[in-house]
């Protein structure tokens, strides 16, 4: 180990730190953040530890069994947002560490800054619905926090059973056994479909070892913790509640369904790591057909030097990027060619068919953008590498058993991708199969892409024919992502911000507030008959003022007449006054 590895590891963990950190301060609480910053169900503000222990009782209850999710979420809820902020973006941290450690077998990460730089790029390329599942403060502590956990829990096992595959001893510690049981409770009490692979595998690894005749104490006790944490979680009275409210009545092609539709967007998701990990394959494959190729010669580069089909690839993802950072005009065009030249012609163009069509549309530049990028830097991969039609027809004769047969990597590589398969597959019996719930089997898959890449074999071929088309490629397509993942939390920042406070005080009037502006509009006295629609006379009558443009003293004295006009009537939605009724009750104080 060098210090100046040290140094390049320290760098890129300061640098995923501060990416996370400016994603969750920039993050506003959203969604189910605020029904967890309330006791579940009761309308109270979570105000003392106190109050989340009732929280998470009332939520077991009546809703599900994630306790050590919700205890994680509902604590640092009550701390507050800054708080969580920086812890988040440590978690994050450190669950990259750990699918390192897990890449690696070994504990020592920083002696390759390289693989844990690759861990990252990979983690936030390829992570699910990454703003849900890392940054969302309750997808964060559902997916990331947890994963954290069962993550941390394996690695005694990985290394135990690394030192049985390389014949070396590993004291017994006895001391582990009472941790890896309390571990184990935590792993299996996470998420429903992980659980059930975490007992599996610890169980699994256990029966392992004890046919080896190396079972340490502590490797069941972690089984038998995670088996109570699974009974834990899926015996919770409120997951009945919640199965009956959200699909106890789809039956099971709607099951199949999920599965198909969750496995499918992971593997959009996957796509930049599918593809190095067919690359891989082929230099396996290659190395068997041809002798030692990696880290000899050259390869000689198959076909044009670029070719007009790479530069009009190229022309066309700067066309896009030029247009997603000026107003989307491409993709505006596009979709306005596609409404009137196709949905239209075949009787799709309702107002709310084109309203979906345009939210699908509003995406399309930047969906474009990083697929075109990815196959693009894929097809110069191939080049640089001499991916020609007669060298894949040579490694097409090496059978996959006979590279199982011969790269540990590569059996690591094709257990952890099975067992990804096999934790998707347990979802099936849950009444819906988002995305982001494919997390932790993407971060299986991502510790076999990495152990792969560290294989002398498949790292000295890329790194000595394709480094500058590798490193091209993380640095173009991390620094678009990035951009983009920033420009939308502060979007979403800036939509949050409250830009208008209104205090309705009855017969007292209104007060309004804005950052510059402070106004407060004497009420309209008049005999109150109904006060039923009062509201949303008010809130009517006020969104008229806000489009109109209205200055912010005549849009809430507007909003208050339009309040007092229903209320002096005894009917309710029929009482609403019009433009001009309105008009003349705000000139005059006498109702029409």
């Amino acid at each position: 180990m060098t210090r100046g590895r040290v140094w390049q590891t320290v760098l890129v963990a300061a640098g995923i730190f501060a990416l996370m950190y400016a994603l969750n301060h920039l993050m506003p609480l959203h969604r189910d953040d605020y029904d967890y910053s309330m006791i579940w169900q009761t309308g109270r503000h979570i105000a003392s530890l106190s109050d989340v222990l009732e929280s998470l009782q009332r939520h077991y209850l009546l809703h599900g069994g994630r306790m050590a999710a919700f205890f994680f979420l509902d604590v640092f809820l009550l701390l507050g947002k800054g708080i969580f902020d920086v812890a988040n973006a440590l978690m994050f941290l450190v669950f990259i560490v750990l699918l390192t450690i897990h890449a690696r077998r070994d504990g020592r990460f920083w002696q390759e800054p390289g693989i844990f730089a690759v861990m990252g790029i990979l983690a936030w390329l390829s992570f699910p619905h990454f703003g849900e599942v890392a940054v969302w403060k309750c997808g964060a502590a559902v997916y990331l926090w947890t994963g954290v956990i069962v993550a941390l829990f394996f690695v005694p096992y990985n290394l135990h059973c690394k030192t049985i595959i390389d014949k070396s001893d590993m004291p017994a510690r006895h001391w582990l056994i009472a941790p890896m049981f309390a571990l184990g409770v935590l792993a299996g009490w996470s998420v429903e479909n992980l659980a059930v692979t975490v007992f599996v595998l610890a169980a699994g690894l256990s029966w392992q070892a004890k046919r080896k005749g190396d079972l340490p104490l502590w490797m069941p006790a972690g089984a038998f913790g995670a088996l109570a944490g699974l009974v834990l979680l899926v015996a919770a009275p409120g997951n009945f509640v919640r199965y009956d409210a959200q699909g106890s009545g789809k039956g099971i092609l709607i099951h199949i369904g999920n599965q198909f539709a969750g496995n499918g967007e992971m593997v959009l998701y996957l796509l930049p790591v599918i593809l190095l990990l067919i690359a891989a394959g082929r230099i396996y494959r290659l190395h068997l057909a041809e002798g030692a190729r990696a880290g000899g010669e050259k390869a000689e580069p198959s076909g044009q030097a670029f070719g007009w089909g790479r530069m009009l690839c190229l022309a066309v993802i700067v066309l896009l990027v030029v247009s997603y950072f000026n107003g989307s005009f491409f993709a505006d065009a596009l979709r306005d060619f596609l409404v009137a030249h196709v949905l239209a012609p075949l009787g799709l163009d309702r107002p709310r068919t084109v309203e979906r069509f345009s939210h699908v549309m509003a995406g399309f530049e930047e969906m474009a953008i990083y697929w075109l990028a990815i196959f693009f830097f894929y097809s110069l991969l191939k080049r640089a590498l001499g991916f020609s039609h007669e060298t894949l027809a040579s490694a097409r004769t090496v059978p996959w058993r006979s590279v199982l047969h011969t790269f540990p990597a590569a059996r690591y590589a094709a257990f952890l991708i099975a067992l990804a398969l096999f934790n998707n597959f347990v979802m099936i019996a849950a009444p819906t199969f988002p995305a982001r719930a494919t997390f932790s089997s993407v971060a299986m898959i991502l510790i076999a892409a990495c152990a792969v890449l560290r294989d002398p074999v498949v790292r000295d071929c890329l790194w000595n024919h394709a480094k500058k088309t590798l490193l091209a490629a993380s640095l173009a397509i991390s620094v678009f992502t990035m951009t983009a993942a920033l420009f939308i939390t502060v979007a979403m920042q800036q939509e949050n911000d409250v830009r208008l406070a209104i205090v309705k005080q009855g017969p007292k009037g209104t007060l309004a507030k804005t950052e510059d502006e402070r106004v407060w509009v004497e009420a309209i006295p008049v005999n109150v008959l109904n006060g039923l629609g009062a509201g949303d006379a008010f809130g009517g009558a006020l969104i008229h003022g806000l489009v109109e443009g209205w200055d912010l003293e005549r849009t809430i004295r507007y909003a208050s007449a339009a309040g007092a006009y229903v209320c002096a009537r005894i009917e309710c939605s029929t009482a609403m006054p019009t433009r001009e009724q309105l008009d003349a009750f705000v000139e005059t104080g006498v109702l029409p």
